[in-house]
C-alpha cells in the first residue's frame, strides 16, 4: 500500500541558480530497488529522483511548521543497468565527497536569510 501526497518545501530556485546546482522533484519509496509503482509515481509527478528518507523528514517538518529544504546527492540511477547494490557502492564515495563540498556552500547561502529572501 502506498501513501501519496505532496508537501510544500522552500523554493530552492534562487539558491540553486546562485550556486550552480540542479533542482527537481523528489519522490519516495520503501525500497532501493526499482519497482514499477515507483516508476509510475515518478512519471506522474515529473520527479527527478527517488529516495527513502526525504519524505519522512519533510512530513515531520511540515507537521511542526518548520520550513524544509532537501539537499540530495545521487548514488544510483534507476535505469543504470547495474544492480542497485553495485551502483551504490561504486558511487557512494564520490556522492559523499560531493555532499561534503556542497553542503557548506548551501549553509553559507542560507545563513542570515529570512524565508522570504530565499
Amino acid at each position: 500500500v502506498y501513501g501519496t501526497g505532496n508537501l510544500t518545501t522552500l523554493n530552492p530556485s534562487q539558491m540553486a541558480n546562485h550556486l550552480g546546482y540542479k533542482t527537481g522533484i523528489c519522490t519516495t519509496g520503501n525500497s532501493l530497488d526499482n519497482v514499477e509503482k515507483d516508476d509510475e509515481l515518478m512519471k506522474e509527478n515529473d520527479a527527478s529522483v527517488k529516495d527513502i528518507e526525504a519524505a519522512a523528514i519533510a512530513w515531520v517538518s511540515n507537521m511542526n511548521q518548520v520550513p524544509y529544504l532537501g539537499v540530495k546527492v545521487v548514488t544510483d540511477l534507476v535505469d543504470g543497468g547495474v544492480s542497485t547494490q553495485e551502483e551504490v557502492l561504486a558511487n557512494l564515495s564520490s556522492a559523499a565527497e560531493s555532499l561534503q563540498n556542497s553542503l557548506p556552500k548551501v549553509l553559507e547561502y542560507l545563513c542570515d536569510k529570512t524565508e522570504q529572501e530565499l
